[in-house]
């Protein structure tokens, strides 16, 4: 029996790390601070020794993270990537997995192609596509709307099984409009705003569903592993109280009545106290628990059940609260590794 480690880390703007590092005008301090805050990246990266780390908010650009991993990571860990394929990602915060040279030859990402086929198999007709309909409030009228970020997915061949890793960013938009602490007619078009960036994001939720529907038409029991951020944004409790408008980690687990099809949740077996990722004080409900789990690693029926050569046993989530805490002790707010905790789960392997 041999185990693989597989990690999820938002590292919050790498790309603008590695910008002021090739930034001839930046000031001394203001390079000492990226120089450090690198180094620390790089540390917790090595403490945590993951096989396999799903990065979020990785730099935009296949040049980039190729040069991150010479540069900073001595080439510890290879970026997969697509071989001129597009990645359909925009703006400067990228998915990226990066595994140890030893798995590079074992591993590929998925075409974007290939999930768009998938998800449009299943879905009923005129509501696939790159972009699909939307109803605001119950609208007949219908906007369009995809994925800004679209999932990566690592395909790893072990000894002829094959697993998926399914790399998520799912974030709230910035409401810029009215206040939802301030006169009623603010709040009205701050809620507005924030139901319709909710909506958009669960048929995101509902696309990714769709592509783990058709890989059940294809296997009886596939291995698939969805992580990385899933932010509904501020408010996530209250929304839902209020608004009965439910958060983006139940529409990806799937129901529980189709029980082969939900997924698991690494940290399930996880100490209460210690299931957070974040530390974020919520502006709209203040009264919230600011330690909030964002960072989630999510896996199919048959990773717990002994029907694939890989298990998730009990008690193999964790959050690296020791290593991310530690490294992050004796350094300023500009040189922290990030705000987000990383978030791993041990799979048991049979050799």
């Amino acid at each position: 029996m041999g185990t693989l480690k597989l990690t999820t880390w938002n590292i919050e703007w790498l790309d603008k790390l590695m910008r002021t590092l090739d930034d001839p005008g930046a000031s001394s301090q203001t390079r000492q601070n990226a120089l450090m805050r690198a180094a620390a990246i790089q540390q917790e990266i090595e403490e945590i020794d993951a096989d396999i780390l799903c990065m979020v908010e990785g730099p935009n650009g296949e040049d980039k993270i190729t040069r991150f991993c010479a540069d900073h990571l001595n080439n510890d860990y290879v970026p997969v990537l697509r071989s001129g394929d597009p990645y359909r990602q925009n703006g400067r915060q990228w998915i990226w997995f990066l595994v140890k040279p030893a798995l590079a030859d074992k591993v590929s990402l998925l075409p974007v192609e290939t999930w768009r086929t998938y998800a449009d198999n299943v879905a009923p007709e005129g509501e696939g596509g790159k972009k699909w309909p939307v109803h605001y409030w119950g609208a007949l009228d219908t906007a369009r709307h995809g994925h800004y970020r679209h999932p990566q997915v690592l395909v790893l061949d072990h000894d002829g099984t094959r697993v998926e890793f399914i790399g998520l960013h799912l974030k709230s938009k910035f409401v810029r409009t009215g206040r939802f602490h301030g006169t009623p007619s603010q709040k009205q078009d701050y809620v507005e705003e924030a139901i319709k960036a909710r909506i958009k994001l669960a048929t995101e939720a509902l696309d990714v569903r769709r592509y783990i529907e058709h890989r059940f038409l294809q296997e009886e029991d596939p291995a698939i592993f969805v992580l990385g951020d899933l932010n509904d944004g501020p408010g996530k409790e209250l929304f839902e109280r209020q608004f009965l408008f439910f958060d983006l980690l139940s529409n990806i687990q799937g129901d529980v009545f189709f029980a082969r099809k939900f997924l698991n949740h690494a940290l399930f077996d996880y100490r209460q106290e210690l299931r957070w990722s974040v530390h974020f004080k919520d502006k709209i409900d203040p009264n919230r628990d600011p330690h909030i789990l964002l960072d989630h690693i999510l896996f199919t029926q048959g990773l717990v059940n002994d029907s694939l050569p890989l298990q998730v046993e009990s008690g193999a989530g964790l959050i690296e609260h020791e290593i991310h805490d530690r490294i992050n002790s004796t350094l300023n707010s500009k040189q922290e590794t990030g705000d987000h905790k990383p978030v791993s789960v041990l799979i048991t392997t049979q050799d």
